[in-house]
């Protein structure tokens, strides 16, 4: 199972993962919204890998598994927690907070493929050319094509020297084609976006949206923060951050906006910036604050462990 975001290297790592395990890969979102992930469409057509062999949301009830192995993730979603008891496995790159005891193979990598890659490979395991380059550019993505700096690791480049090996293929190709697709928004309307790569937390019953987005928010034809409000109530939620990320040449720029308009977001943006964060006031969109993220090593991964903290 992979994560309820549903980027390249979670779908990535659990197809590669369940084929190696003769299981069936579950990407628990409708199957109509794999267009959102233009990259990872893209790169399982490229690899001719048949969306018949994948299971979406509403296609398979996990609770009917005998066994859960949780890729790219250690925190179930609300909706799938009542299925803790039945994981078995867990292959991650996040902090773990999973509170089982269960076989867990933990690090922190630039992507969480790089681990499938390293456990498969010490294995044995026969990976055809496909799904090598399948991790592959899982890898590259979230690693923006090994560069030097964070969070790449000196295991994310071991591996994908070894899946590009067994690939055969041109890594700065590669990893063109899949940033070029990720990267354009200019075909998405803002609802999709906020869709694209969402994530739901719920601590005490508190329900907090996390939807990360790469381009600059005010770059967004459409009024984003509006549909964000539309979002958030659709959802029931009490929270919603927007994360952004985008580069202007080599210079990597990050944005954060935590809605609604409320006392709470004040307290939360202090306590981020106390643990790092180096938030500051950048623009205001439709009444709600954007804040530059000065400190560009944090992602998702760091803020959202927080923001359940304050909750």
């Amino acid at each position: 199972m992979c994560n309820q975001a549903a980027d390249l290297d979670s779908i990535a790592c659990c197809i590669v993962y369940g084929v190696s395990c003769d299981a069936t890969p579950f990407v628990p979102i409708p199957r109509e919204e794999l267009h959102l992930r233009r990259e990872a469409q893209w790169l399982l057509e490229e690899c001719d890998i048949s969306l018949d062999s994948i299971a979406f949301s509403g296609e398979m009830d996990p609770a009917e598994a005998d066994q859960i192995v949780l890729v790219d993730h250690n925190v179930m979603s609300p909706e799938s927690a009542d299925l803790a008891t039945k994981v078995t496995e867990i292959i991650d790159h996040h902090k773990d907070e999973f509170p089982l005891p269960v076989h867990k193979t933990i690090a922190a990598t630039g992507s969480c493929a790089s681990l499938v890659g390293k456990l498969l490979l010490e294995r044995g395991t026969s990976l055809p050319p496909p799904l090598a380059k399948l991790l592959l550019g899982a890898i590259l993505i979230d690693t923006r094509c090994l560069a030097s700096r964070h969070p790449t690791t000196p295991l994310d480049r071991e591996v994908a020297g070894q899946l590009a090996a067994v690939a055969g293929c041109d890594l700065q190709a590669l990893y063109n084609k899949l940033w070029h697709l990720k990267s354009d928004l200019s075909v998405f309307t803002p609802q999709e976006l906020l869709r694209k790569d969402y994530k739901k937390v719920a601590v005490q019953g508190v329900k907090c949206g996390f939807c990360a987005i790469y381009g600059a928010l005010e770059s967004i034809s459409g009024h984003l923060m509006e549909e964000a409000q539309v979002f958030l109530r659709s959802r029931q939620l009490a929270h919603l951050a927007i994360m952004s990320a985008y580069y202007e040449g080599d210079t990597l720029h990050k944005e954060l906006a935590l809605l609604p308009d409320c006392d709470w977001n004040i307290t939360t943006l202090a306590y981020l910036n106390s643990k790092g964060a180096q938030l500051e006031p950048k623009t205001v969109m439709d009444g709600i604050q954007v804040y530059n993220q000065k400190n560009t090593d944090w992602s998702r991964k760091q803020v959202l462990p927080l923001i359940k903290e304050m909750i």
